[in-house]
């Protein structure tokens, strides 16, 4: 899997974090995603946040209830999963 780092593409401007949505919106079933932070509405939209300094938060990627299973900060590198030290199918550590 190629993921371009943030640098590559200016979307770094857009958040601190790099997040990936598993969603079948996308044809790889990922949807990569810089932003400050990810939310989950008490209706089940995922959103992903844009929080910069002296401006109200703005959404930078909202996915509807039923459109998202699975959402975390994602790595630069590869787009693993950073904090999961097992996944079956996802994570190889």
């Amino acid at each position: 899997m190629s993921i371009p780092a943030s640098s590559e593409t200016g979307t770094a401007k857009y958040g601190g974090y790099y997040w990936c949505a598993k969603s079948k919106l996308s044809k790889s079933g990922e949807i990569y995603v810089m932003a400050d932070e990810a939310k989950i509405l008490p209706d089940g939209s995922l959103c992903f946040m844009r929080n910069k300094e002296g401006q109200p938060p703005s959404i930078n990627l909202a996915l509807a209830p039923g459109h998202w299973t699975a959402c975390f900060a994602a790595s630069l590198i590869d787009g693993a999963a950073v904090a999961v030290e097992h996944w079956e199918g996802e994570v190889k550590r």
